[in-house]
C-alpha cells in the first residue's frame, strides 16, 4: 500500500479495532488441556539458556521460540500467550486485507473478507486456546510470503522477502508444504504476464524448486514426529479410508459456514463404526467438490475472487484433509487458514448480489436495505459467536462442560474429563468417567481402550484385558487394542516397567 492511502488506513483501523475487539475476553482465559503439558511441564522453554544451545531448524521451532519467550515474559500467566496469538490474529487480518486489495484492486471486498475472516467462530480454537496459537503464528510469514510474491513481478528485492518470510514458515510446521503449490497456481493462473520480468520469472521457478522439496521435508518430519497420534485415521481400512476423507470434507464445510456445534471434541470424528459406512454426507461431499473444481476453472476470469478463494481454501485444507493421516481427524484450528478462503468467496457472493441489486430498475431502496440488514445479521451472529465461545476457554470445568453441551454426543467427552484426571494422577476418577461414558454408549472401542490403559497401569491386568477385548468385540481390528493385548502377554508387571 502506498504511505499516503488514507482509505486503507482507516480500514485497516476498523479492522484492527474489530479483531482485538471480539477476542479481548480471551486474554483471561486458563492454561487448558495440551496447555499444561506444552508449558508448564515442557523444560526446553522454562531456561532460555538451554533452548539456545538446542535450538534446530526445523517445524515447529517458531511455535517453541514464541512459547520460550513467553515464558520468561511472565512464567505461568497465561496473559502474554493469550495476547501474543489475539496479536498474530489482527496481523493475518490486516495481511489478508493487503493481500485481496493487491490481487482484485477492491477495497470493499477486501475490507469484507478481512472481516468475516477476522470475527469468524471457527478461529476460536487456535486464538483462544494457548495450545493452538500455532496455526495463528504459521499464517503470518505464510500470508506475508505470498504478499511478497505477488509483487515480484518486477522486483528482486520483493523476491527476496518472500524467500525470506517462506524461510520462517520452514519452522512452523504443515502450513510451509502449500506456500511453493499457491507460488506455482498463482503463477499459472492469475500472474499478469504482461507486467513480468521474464529473467525474474526464472528464478522464481528456480526458487520453488528449492522450497518446494525443503517443505516436503518439513512435513514429513512433522508427520513423523506424531506419528503414535494417528491410530484414529489407520482404524479406517481399504475404501473406507477414502469414504472418511469425503465425509469429513462435508463436515467441514458445514461448520465453517455454520459454526454451531463447537469444540475440541467432534463426535463426528470419534464415531468410528458410523464414519465408514457410504451415506448421502459422502455423495453430497464428492458433489461439492466437483463444483469448486469446476467453479475454479469457469470464474477465474469473470470472477477472479471467488476462483481464488476456492484455490486458497482446496490448497490450505489439504494437509489436513486426511489423505495424510494427521492427529485428528476433524479439528477447528486446523480451519484457521483455509478459512480465509471462504471467507473471501463470501464476501464475493454477497457483493454479487449487491451488484444484481443494483441493476434492478424497481424496489433498488427496499433490495439494498434488506441486504444491509441480512449482512449485518450475519456479520454480528459471527462475531457474538466468537465473544460467547471465548467465555468457554475460561477454565477446564467450562470447557468440557460447553464442549458436552454443543454436541447431541457430547457425552463422550467424559472420555476427555478421564484423560483430564488421568493426567492429574487420580486414576480412580478417570475409571469413573470411563464407565459413565461406556454405560450411555458401550460401542466406543477408543474409551475401552483407554480404560484398558488406566486399568493396566495401576496393576488390574485381569480387568485391563476385559476392556482391551470389549473394545475388539466392536471393532476386531481395532490397532491399539490389538497392541495392548501383545504387550500384556510379555508384561507380567507393568507397574514396574513404568517405573523404570
Amino acid at each position: 500500500m502506498k504511505s499516503g492511502n488514507w482509505k486503507n488506513a482507516f480500514f485497516i483501523i476498523i479492522l484492527s479495532c474489530v479483531s482485538f475487539g471480539v477476542y479481548v475476553n480471551a486474554l483471561h482465559g486458563d492454561f487448558l488441556v495440551d496447555d499444561e503439558a506444552v508449558i508448564l511441564r515442557d523444560v526446553r522453554i522454562h531456561d532460555l539458556y538451554h533452548f539456545t544451545r538446542n535450538f534446530r531448524i526445523g517445524p515447529g521451532q517458531l511455535e517453541y521460540l514464541s512459547r520460550a519467550i513467553n515464558w520468561h515474559i511472565s512464567a505461568a500467566d497465561p496473559f502474554s500467550y493469550h495476547l501474543t496469538a489475539v496479536i498474530a490474529h489482527l496481523f493475518c487480518v490486516i495481511l489478508l486485507f493487503i493481500l485481496c486489495n493487491l490481487l482484485f484492486k477492491n477495497r470493499v471486498l477486501s475490507f469484507l473478507s478481512s472481516l468475516i475472516f477476522a470475527i469468524h467462530p471457527i478461529h476460536t480454537e487456535a486464538v483462544s486456546w494457548i495450545s493452538g496459537d500455532q496455526y495463528v503464528v504459521a499464517s503470518v510469514p505464510f500470508i506475508l510470503s505470498l504478499i511478497f510474491y505477488i509483487r515480484s513481478g518486477r522486483s528482486v528485492i520483493n523476491l527476496a522477502f518472500s524467500a525470506l518470510f517462506a524461510a520462517l514458515c520452514l519452522l512452523t510446521g504443515n502450513a510451509v508444504v502449500m506456500l511453493p503449490i499457491m507460488f506455482i497456481l498463482y503463477d499459472l493462473f492469475f500472474r499478469n504476464r504482461a507486467t513480468d520480468d521474464r529473467r525474474l520469472k526464472a528464478v522464481r521457478w528456480w526458487g520453488i524448486g528449492l522450497i518446494l522439496p525443503l517443505s516436503l521435508l518439513c512435513m514429513g518430519t512433522c508427520l513423523f514426529s506424531r506419528s503414535k497420534f494417528m491410530h484414529l485415521i489407520f482404524n479406517f481400512r481399504g475404501a473406507h479410508y477414502l469414504v472418511v476423507i469425503v465425509k469429513a470434507f462435508a463436515y467441514y464445510l458445514k461448520i465453517l459456514y455454520l459454526p454451531l456445534a463447537r469444540g475440541l471434541y467432534h463426535p463426528f470424528a470419534f464415531n468410528s463404526m458410523d464414519i465408514q459406512q457410504i451415506s448421502f454426507t459422502f455423495f453430497l461431499g464428492i458433489f461439492i467438490l466437483l463444483v469448486l473444481v469446476i467453479a475454479f476453472f469457469k470464474l477465474r476470469k469473470d470472477f477472479p475472487a471467488v476462483s481464488f478463494g476456492i484455490m486458497w481454501f482446496l490448497v490450505n485444507y489439504a494437509p489436513y484433509s486426511n489423505i495424510i493421516p494427521v492427529c485428528n481427524i476433524v479439528s477447528e484450528r486446523y480451519m484457521y487458514l483455509p478459512s480465509a478462503g471462504i471467507a473471501i468467496m463470501l464476501a464475493a457472493g454477497f457483493l454479487w448480489v449487491w451488484d444484481l441489486i443494483n441493476q434492478k430498475a424497481d424496489h433498488k431502496k427496499l433490495l439494498r436495505g434488506t441486504a444491509i440488514c441480512c449482512l449485518t445479521a450475519f456479520l454480528g451472529s459471527y462475531a457474538g459467536l466468537t465473544i460467547k465461545r471465548n467465555y468457554e476457554y475460561s477454565n477446564i470445568i467450562m470447557y468440557w462442560q460447553t464442549n458436552i453441551n454443543n454436541f447431541p454426543d457430547g457425552y463422550k467427552v467424559y472420555n476427555n474429563l478421564a484423560a483430564t484426571y488421568y493426567a492429574m494422577g487420580i486414576p480412580e476418577n478417570a475409571i469413573g468417567f470411563c464407565w459413565i461414558n461406556l454405560m450411555v454408549n458401550p460401542r466406543q472401542p477408543h474409551v475401552w481402550c483407554n480404560l484398558g490403559k488406566v486399568y493396566r497401569e495401576t496393576g488390574n491386568l485381569e480387568m485391563a484385558k476385559y476392556s482391551y477385548a470389549e473394545a475388539l468385540k466392536i471393532d476386531p481390528g481395532y490397532f491399539p487394542a490389538l497392541e495392548a493385548l501383545k504387550e500384556i502377554k510379555t508384561d507380567k508387571d507393568p507397574i514396574k516397567e513404568i517405573k523404570k
